[in-house]
């Protein structure tokens, strides 16, 4: 057994599943691999920067529907891979990661580039394989539907040719169903429901929609879900979030909640486990997590039963909706310049576009304050751990087989990814990456009400821009916003709301809310 012959038995399970990209981040342990790639019919991207890397790699894999293997040198270079590898578990995405190592015999030494890559990756692979020249067998059964780590050890030449050796491979893909269907007796316990729509895919929205007009439940759609600007079913619709969803609650207008998709961004979401912790959750989706520490059950993403809700409060529900949707356009007008505002004005801009949302404020203002005006946009966030990091990388791996699309972010988002603009540097696609810098992450601001967890800085983003031979351009009125009506091929867009105005605009939303 070869240095080549270990290569080749890692091509062949990833041509047996499927995989059509692999990333490369070069170095010398896994100089096999760069060489033996050559000659393999696999799409090749390199990049020097393995957690940007890895991320590319997660949105390659939203885009396409098919696994994509990153392939590392050894030592940090592979722990660089953890937290790409943690979102992808959690949204049950299967990222093959593949570490070169040093021979077995240096694990504990302190040996240069030689830690223990062995269990690196922790609960967040379903396994681990550790092969060297010595490895016997070379079966793999998986079910592919959450990250595997191949660890693979070169000894020294490193660069050698294949032998005549046979060594026993068996290559099997199983198939796992983590869900149940929904039974009578199941349906049945639900009888007055708030439904919470988030991320379903295009396939997946007649159902839901067809559910949602059968049970005639208030609803609540979250920019991910796709179905917004859905006019078959806007009298059911709510739109201000969580004042009125707790209000909901507290009244018994609903007595439990029917998710449907992925795990939401409510902050009502956190408080099924505290204040509303007796209401009833049914999740309908197609991921392996409940979202909840509590004890629910999820059930198939399918529909074969209806709900037989008709709530007689669903009039009442709109009509206060109605009254603080009013009430926001109105603050949103007063203070045009504040970010909520600037949101709402970026929403128009964009209109029909692929847009991806970053997480902390980007994605729970664009639910709040983006205008739902729009019924083409196909939206994705990583909604997985809900970290910061690695989202323009995965916007980037997401983005790339649309003309023209468009990544929301806040600042310290973009300064966690700086390399990631380093990614995708040819193609025809515009890529369109705009930062609402407010100079610190005002969601902690809103959280602790303390200005120690701002983080706050005096970054501008028009270096970085120019670092990347990037396009820059910055808004800071609302006759800015009409440069982005024209994008150009790559661009970094920055808006400066006012930030006193923000404020304002926050203080009067909450009394509005608080009145309700």
């Amino acid at each position: 057994m070869t240095n080549s012959d270990l290569c080749l038995k890692v091509f062949d399970f990833l041509k047996h599943s499927k995989v059509e990209t692999i990333i490369i981040c070069a170095g010398a342990r896994n100089a096999p691999f760069v060489l033996e790639l050559e000659s393999q019919n696999f799409n090749k991207i390199y990049y020097f920067e393995e957690r940007s890397a890895a991320f590319y790699a997660l949105g390659l894999m939203k885009q396409s529907g098919k696994p994509v293997a990153i392939i590392t040198t050894s030592g940090t270079a592979a722990a660089e891979l953890l937290p790409a590898t943690i979102e992808s578990y959690y949204q049950c995405l299967p990222l093959i990661i593949i570490t070169a190592d040093r021979p077995k015999v240096y694990r504990g030494s302190g040996a240069p580039q030689a830690i223990n890559q062995i269990g690196l990756y922790s609960n967040y692979v379903e396994k681990s394989f550790d092969w060297d020249i010595e490895t016997k067998s070379f079966d793999v059964e998986t079910f592919l539907q959450m990250p595997l780590h191949f660890n693979i050890c070169f000894d020294e030449p490193l660069i050698d040719k294949k032998s005549d050796m046979k060594a026993d491979s068996k290559i099997q893909i199983l198939e796992k169903q983590f869900f149940v269907k929904a039974t009578n007796a199941d349906i049945s316990q639900i009888k007055n429901p708030l439904i919470i729509i988030g991320q379903i895919e295009e396939f997946q929205k007649s159902h839901v929609i067809q559910f949602i007009k059968e049970t005639k439940a208030p609803v609540y759609l979250e920019s991910l879900s796709q179905l917004r600007a859905e006019e078959t079913i806007k009298d059911y619709v709510i739109h201000s979030t969580d004042s009125l969803i707790k209000k909901i609650f507290q009244q018994k207008w609903c007595d439990s909640v029917i998710r449907i998709g992925s795990v939401p961004t409510l902050r009502f979401w956190r408080d099924l486990e505290t204040e509303f912790k007796e209401i009833a959750v049914f999740n309908f989706t197609d991921q392996n997590f409940t979202g909840l520490a509590k004890k629910t059950k999820n059930f198939k993403l399918e529909f074969s039963h209806s709900v037989d809700s008709k709530n007689v409060h669903l009039q009442k529900i709109k009509e206060i909706d109605t009254a603080l949707e009013k009430q926001k356009q109105n603050l949103l007008d007063q203070f045009p310049l504040s970010q909520p505002s600037c949101v709402r004005m970026l929403s128009v801009a964009v209109t029909d576009k692929p847009l991806y949302l970053g997480n902390s404020l980007p994605i729970r203002e664009w639910d709040q304050f983006a205008t739902n005006k729009y019924s083409n946009q196909s939206v994705y966030a990583n909604r997985g751990a809900n970290g910061i990091d690695g989202q323009i990388s995965t916007y980037l791996g997401w983005a790339n087989a649309f003309p023209v699309s468009f990544c929301f972010i806040g600042d310290l988002t973009a300064l966690y990814d700086l390399a990631a603009l380093g990614l995708n540097s040819s193609g025809d696609s515009k890529f369109q990456v705009v930062v609402m810098n407010n100079f610190g992450g005002h969601i902690f601001k809103r959280v602790f009400k303390d200005d120690r967890f701002l983080n706050s800085h005096h970054v501008e983003f028009g270096s970085w821009a120019k670092m990347w031979n990037w396009n820059y351009q910055l808004i800071k009125s609302t006759q800015d916003f009409v440069q982005i009506l024209n994008p150009s091929e790559k661009s970094i867009i920055e808006i400066q709301p006012d930030l006193k105005q923000s404020e304002m605009f926050w203080t009067a939303w909450d009394r509005v809310c608080h009145e309700i």
